[in-house]
């Protein structure tokens, strides 16, 4: 298994795209350290069924929005197995709504989610780990090249935090450290699986489906592996060839 005698931290993977993600990872030999903001039951759930399948688990719980926590989990993440290969910034999300309409607070908790969280984390990691094959992964979104009316600041995130991933492969790159980012599209999670929702948005894709989450931790598995040991700096987008374009959208129809 390729990944095997690696250790991975993905934060946010107590279901969805980050759920998979761990799965994925595990199932390619890593041992994987899950997370989740507050609640054990699902993380916990998912480390058993890891482990059940014959692969190596644990989890760290803490919200990455809060002050330096971001860091702090990376600390313990490190600490399970004393060393820390992968890092994948899955942890995000944001409110919809008018820009007019979103104060500070809310303004600053996405940014914090988005952004913040993967700037304390990503310097965490460089500065703690010792591997000769680092791997940070972000789990960036189509939002940040397309963005859409209403998520405002979560596209402003998602596109920062690309760029920190951009800038950051240039830094750590003499390190053998690589930092790239995958935007998924149109995803099905718990949170989007609308059945109309799915079969209006399906027709937006090259592919003609919805993407699943295992999709997208295919990607995230590939630039976790030696496979992608010349790609740095580099965004991915993971979207089935989903159209941005209202033109071609009307086109299709």
């Amino acid at each position: 298994m390729r990944l095997t005698d690696r250790t991975a931290f993905i934060t946010g993977s107590s279901r969805g795209i980050g759920a998979a993600i761990a799965r994925r990872l595990a199932a390619d030999g890593a041992a994987v350290v899950l997370h989740a903001s507050r609640s054990a039951d699902r993380v916990e759930q998912l480390a058993e069924e890891i482990r059940a399948n014959g692969g190596k688990a644990d989890f760290v719980l803490g919200d990455v929005t809060e002050g330096e926590t971001s860091a702090q989990l990376v600390r313990d993440a490190f600490a399970v197995h004393g060393a820390l290969d992968i890092l994948v910034c899955n942890a995000g999300g944001g409110l919809l709504g008018p820009l007019e309409s979103l104060g500070s607070e809310q303004i600053d908790a996405i940014l914090a989610l988005n952004l913040r969280s993967v700037i304390l984390a990503t310097a965490e990691f460089a500065r703690l780990t010792q591997s000769a094959h680092g791997r940070v992964v972000l789990v960036s979104s189509a939002a940040a090249v397309h963005p859409a009316a209403g998520a405002t600041i979560y596209s402003a995130a998602k596109g920062g935090a690309d760029a920190f991933i951009r800038s950051a492969a240039q830094e750590l790159g003499p390190r053998g450290i690589t930092l790239n980012s995958v935007q998924p599209g149109m995803t099905v999670t718990e949170m989007l699986s609308d059945q109309n929702w799915i079969d209006t948005v399906s027709g937006w894709t090259a592919m003609g489906r919805v993407g699943e989450p295992q999709d997208i931790a295919d990607v995230v598995a590939f630039l976790a592996s030696d496979e992608a040991r010349w790609l740095t700096g580099t965004v991915i987008p993971a979207s089935g060839g989903q159209i941005t374009s209202a033109t071609n959208i009307i086109a299709r129809m």
